[in-house]
């Protein structure tokens, strides 16, 4: 509590003028009482027939009554009654312990009167006792009984507030007090030190833990709950109620992985155990972890977890051998064998059919981690199981699915599921909406996309951000002035309510603050014809040309004047020539004329390109610049333009410098703000029909972005965008490098590198390929794409070596060790020299030979040795020729490699020596040359200390591996 002695007066004297309530003096906003020392009782005389016996019993404890702490409290208790402080002595005796004859008659007149209902009599009698002493408990809990019976809880709490600290070890007092201060107040630190102080009276009782712990959470107090549900769990290790409380507060502390923590524990616990003990780990507690997962992003341990603890609930523990299986949930697949049967280990009929059932939640679940992991087809057919689910029940659970395709985008897939719950009548989640709208956007459909947000602001008329985003819809559907009305009552609403809230802030209520309006007066009707302005004269036309040509060259001067301090990285010139840059982009991307309706089917326009780093700046700055940007479009209708064939500039500048600006503007948004914004504007700039019919500078575009993608590390975009080289420059193997080079350089590229839609899109090629080659059908074949000297279709007339071997690595990374063998092999019919080819292989043999699947792994291992051993000697005769001595270090290390991994490393060690042995000899003095001598000398160490020889050990790791 922490109320000033003024506060507390007025409190505790309400109602009550003839009594000094004031006996909370000793109270200094803490939660534990400093005058307190856990021992003192007071003795008294029962004044209901049913306490009685508790009297007496509390009666005989006379000799523990008014110690020191005690004799402090009646200190302060004199001391607001007017009375000096009476002089400190040591502890009373017995005699002095005990109450007066007149308060035992008193209090015994004053039962006698209670027992009779006789309520004005005994209230007249306890208040006398209280002036006589303020300490005496019984007076204090008679009177609260007495005000609880004339109905006013407010005064009885008081009484039984005061009656606590008169006899601090009754912790049932407290918890009442505690309660009744919750039921007058709400959550509240009054209750909070009643149930401390409770807890002080008896520590071990576990149910005044748990609800401190949850009234902390209540008030806000996270880190006191946190603090309060992890003492529960060491007096209560495995309760779930308790671990799923602690989760919800770790879940906002940011504690994920502590909470992780406690339930894996519990997991093991009960595995212990078993599940037959009550109150056990069940299906809503492993849904709970699973979600802690998510929150963490571990994708992989969400399904493996799912899946492997879903399957001790169902008492199917012993199917271990489905955690082999991580590319797909067939395990799961309900009532349906098709895809089980393949797993040779799995006994159709062992186990029950619905031991094979997942609850709709997990499934859910699994299906977004599996697209978090894009494993698409896998993750569709976890949400497929919603078809057989009631939406008015697991509504949340479909809007669930449509958010992962959403920021999956797979927008037509989202749809689908948001249709669901759009359609029910509780639909009125303005997320829900706000992602329709979304959806709807980007596959091009705006009108849909503006009901979505007028069905927002038909039930939440105050939402901003619906209403923004209306206006956006309004100013590229050239409803200008729809659009600047939103804007300018938005901004109006804004300065109201800013002025409002300093008002407020600088002195209380102000006239002006009561009545700021807090609710637009309705929803924006929608105008279903467009208003049409006043054409504008032919000067008029010439006048507003020639002030945006001078206004677009200033600006263009203004970014080549901060170019050279924005290349250094100065704040303040790469935020000014982020703004100006932004300002010339939206122009040209605000010009109909480079969108025409065929080439502009998606949703464009100022928001997609500058509207994260608005938002950046608040709302605020956002309407303005749209208000301002909004004005100046009204004043003149839309610029007409010639034919863009026959156009050389714009504004005063040529097409090239467009382009320029538009690649500097998204490498500097890349390298110093958000990469997303820059993929707008490469957007933007492959939409416009003055780049795209102009080869040479959709190639600019494309290498930009993919340079840009790689620099952050993004393997999707890079894997996309490097479709485009590929498409243009078919069955050529530069196309298929640049693929693999740009890919491998971003974070997690090699598992975007053989992901699937990769894997088929390489073998279409193949296909493809084959089909143009041999003259066969081939079903599934890519079309020709690309385009020879004569402008033609390019046909091939040779296979293409690189595009094989790609897609051979791309199987090898899959562990799919059969299948890239097929292909490596043609591309070693093509080329059988190629020392890179041969050590591909050599490592497909020998990761084969390893496989549980081998049929002969001594057969395998020969050929991996064979092809490895032609390796090497091809490096060796390189080096011979040519003096490459990192070649042969590098094949050296390779085949150590190889026989360490056998386990033969007696063999291995002569080949890592040798790779130290080049190294100093040859490549330490090169400069920039790539030395593998660090991976050698470390192998060369686990191989010295696993054998028993620290001191070989030793000298390597003192000579190579010691910075």
């Amino acid at each position: 509590m922490a109320l000033s002695g003024a506060r507390r007066g007025d409190r505790l004297n309400d109602g009550l003028d003839d009594l000094d309530y004031d006996v909370l003096g000793f109270m200094d906003g803490s939660e534990d009482d400093p005058d307190y020392s856990g021992s003192d009782d007071i003795s008294e005389v029962g004044y209901l027939e049913e306490r009685q016996e508790e009297e007496s019993t509390d009666e005989s404890d006379a000799s523990e009554i008014f110690n020191d702490d005690m004799a402090d409290f009646h200190q302060y208790l004199r001391a607001a009654h007017g009375f000096k402080k009476a002089r400190a002595r040591g502890r009373r005796t017995n005699d002095e312990a005990t109450y007066s004859h007149d308060i035992r008659m008193l209090l015994s007149e004053a039962n006698q009167k209670y027992v009779q209902m006789d309520l004005s009599a005994a209230q007249s009698i306890v208040e006398q006792i209280i002036r006589m002493d303020g300490g005496i408990y019984p007076a204090w809990k008679m009177l609260g009984e007495i005000h609880k019976e004339k109905g006013d809880e407010k005064k009885c709490f008081m009484s039984w507030f005061t009656a606590a600290h008169c006899k601090p070890k009754d912790f049932h007092l407290w918890l009442e007090c505690a309660r009744m201060s919750i039921h007058q107040e709400g959550p509240n630190e009054t209750a909070i030190y009643c149930y401390n102080r409770a807890l002080r009276a008896n520590p071990d009782d576990i149910s005044i833990m748990y609800d401190k712990a949850v009234l902390y959470k209540q008030v806000g107090r996270l880190d006191k709950a946190a603090d309060g549900f992890a003492q529960l769990v060491k007096a209560l290790p495995n309760d779930m109620s308790v671990l799923k409380e602690i989760a919800q507060i770790y879940t906002q502390l940011h504690r994920i992985p502590d909470a992780i923590t406690f339930y894996e524990n519990s997991i093991q616990h009960y595995k212990r155990i078993g599940l037959g003990f009550q109150g056990g780990f069940g299906w809503s507690d492993l849904n709970i972890l699973v979600e802690l997962y998510i929150l963490e992003k571990k994708w992989h341990k969400a399904i493996f977890e799912t899946k492997s603890i879903g399957r001790w609930l169902w008492g199917r523990a012993d199917e271990t051998f489905w955690d082999q299986i991580q590319g797909d949930d067939k395990e799961w697949d309900e009532f349906d064998d098709s895809r089980k049967v393949i797993v040779r280990e799995y006994i159709p009929g062992k186990h029950l059919d619905s031991s094979y059932v997942m609850p709709i939640e997990l499934r859910v679940k699994l299906g977004v981690c599996r697209l978090k992991l894009k494993h698409v087809e896998e993750a569709l057919k976890h949400f497929k199981y919603l078809d057989r689910q009631d939406p008015s029940v697991y509504y949340d659970l479909f809007q669930e699915a449509g958010d992962a395709l959403l920021e999956y985008k797979s927008h037509e897939l989202a749809l689908e599921y948001y249709g669901v719950v759009a359609a029910l009548e509780l639909a009125d989640d303005p997320k829900l909406w706000s992602n329709m709208a979304k959806c709807y956007k980007e596959i091009g459909n705006i009108d849909d996309a503006e009901e979505c947000y007028h069905a927002i602001l038909s039930l939440y008329p105050d939402d901003v951000d619906a209403r923004m985003k209306l206006a956006e819809i309004y100013e590229v559907s050239d409803r200008r002035e729809e659009a600047l009305n939103l804007v300018n009552q938005i901004i109006a609403l804004r300065k109201q309510q800013d002025i409002a809230e300093k008002e407020t802030l600088a002195g209380g209520q102000t006239k002006a603050a009561t009545s700021a309006p807090t609710f637009f007066a309705a929803p924006p009707s929608r105008v279903p014809a467009k208003q049409r302005r006043a054409q504008a004269t032919a000067a008029q036309r010439a006048e507003m040309k020639a002030r945006k040509t001078e206004q677009t060259i200033t600006k263009y001067r203004k970014l080549e004047y901060l170019r050279p301090r924005m290349e250094m990285g100065d704040a303040d010139a790469v935020r000014d020539w982020l703004d100006t840059a932004g300002d010339l982009v939206d122009e040209f991307r605000n010009t109909k004329a480079f969108y025409p309706s065929e080439r502009s089917m998606k949703f464009k326009g100022f928001a997609t390109l500058a509207h994260r780093r608005a938002a950046k700046r608040g709302t605020d700055a956002i309407m303005q610049r749209m208000q301002h940007r909004l004005q100046e479009a009204m004043s003149f209708e839309d610029e007409e333009l010639p034919d863009t064939e026959d156009l050389t500039q714009f504004h005063g500048l040529d097409f090239d410098s467009w382009l320029h600006v538009f690649m500097q503007y998204a490498i500097c948004l890349t390298k110093h703000e958000d990469v997303q914004d820059a993929y707008d504007v490469f957007s933007a700039a492959k939409e416009a029909n003055v780049f795209f019919h102009d080869h040479r500078k959709r190639f600019i575009v494309h290498v930009t972005h993919l340079a840009c993608a790689v620099w952050v590390g993004d393997p999707d975009t890079v894997s996309d965008v490097s479709r485009f080289f590929m498409h243009n420059w078919q069955f050529q193997g530069d196309a298929y490098a640049l693929f693999v080079v740009a890919l491998t350089a971003t974070r997690q590229g090699e598992e975007m590198f053989h992901h699937s839609a990769n894997q088929k899109y390489f073998l279409r090629q193949i296909k493809a390929m084959d089909k143009a080659i041999t003259g066969k059908n081939i079903v599934g074949a890519a079309s020709l794409t690309a385009k020879g000297e004569d402008g033609g279709t390019f046909v091939p007339k040779n296979f293409d070596f690189t595009l094989l071997m790609v897609y051979g690595h791309m199987l090898a990374a899959g562990r799919s060790y059969i299948p890239a063998l097929n292909y490596y092999s043609r591309a070693y019919s093509l080329d059988p020299n190629h020392p890179l080819l041969k050590l591909s292989i050599a490592i497909a043999y020998l990761h084969r030979s390893m496989q549980r699947q081998s049929d002969n792994r001594h057969w395998e291992i020969l050929q991996s040795m064979a092809f490895l051993f032609d390796y090497h000697n091809a490096k060796e005769e390189a080096t011979k020729a040519f003096g490459h001595w990192d070649q042969l270090q590098e094949a050296e290390y390779n085949v150590g490699r190889a026989f360490h991994q056998l386990g033969l490393s007696h063999l291995a060690i002569p080949y890592y020596e040798r790779a130290l042995t080049i190294s100093d000899k040859h490549l330490s003095t090169i400069p920039g040359v790539w030395d593998v001598k660090y991976e050698a000398a470390y192998n060369l160490q686990q191989i010295y200390a696993t054998s028993g020889n620290p001191l070989l050990a030793r000298e390597v790791t003192s000579k190579y591996l010691v910075l």
